[in-house]
């Protein structure tokens, strides 16, 4: 009886090891699971960018009253934005690697409506510098 006793004690003994074994790698199977590649995905970056952008604006009290959407595939661009303040428009546009990237930094210009117009690059952000005041330029070139 004793000896029945102790092997079934061993057998729950092991059973219970085993599950707990189980266990752990599903929990670390889970976990790296729920791990994301985000390698090639630079929408959770953009958005974080312009999110920054829009903090460093409201830090500086440069208010704007519109957040509107740019075609930027007309200049080459990924997408683009336009905040309205009072003094004025500031264009920010994304760019993808590429010939139209690599000729906006080769120039530091970009040509809108058949005007070409100064910019300012930082990573592949474009900002049109033509009558943007000193403290968004320095709020532009100091994200990264």
């Amino acid at each position: 009886m004793k000896r029945i006793l102790i092997a079934l004690v061993c057998m729950t003994l092991l059973a219970g090891c085993g599950n707990n074994d189980n266990k752990d790698n599903a929990n670390s199977n889970s976990t790296t699971d729920d791990v994301t590649d985000t390698t090639g995905d630079t929408t959770n970056n953009t958005d974080d960018w312009y999110k920054r952008f829009e903090s460093g604006l409201n830090d500086q009290s440069i208010t704007y009253s519109a957040k509107t959407s740019l075609d930027a595939t007309t200049i080459g661009g990924a997408e683009g934005y336009r905040y309205t303040t009072e003094n004025g428009n500031i264009d920010v546009y994304r760019f993808e690697d590429g010939d139209d990237f690599n000729k906006i930094m080769e120039e530091k210009k970009v040509n809108l409506n058949g005007t070409d117009t100064n910019v300012e690059i930082n990573d592949h952000m474009v900002i049109v510098s033509d009558g943007v005041s000193d403290d968004v330029m320095n709020i532009f070139k100091n994200l990264k």
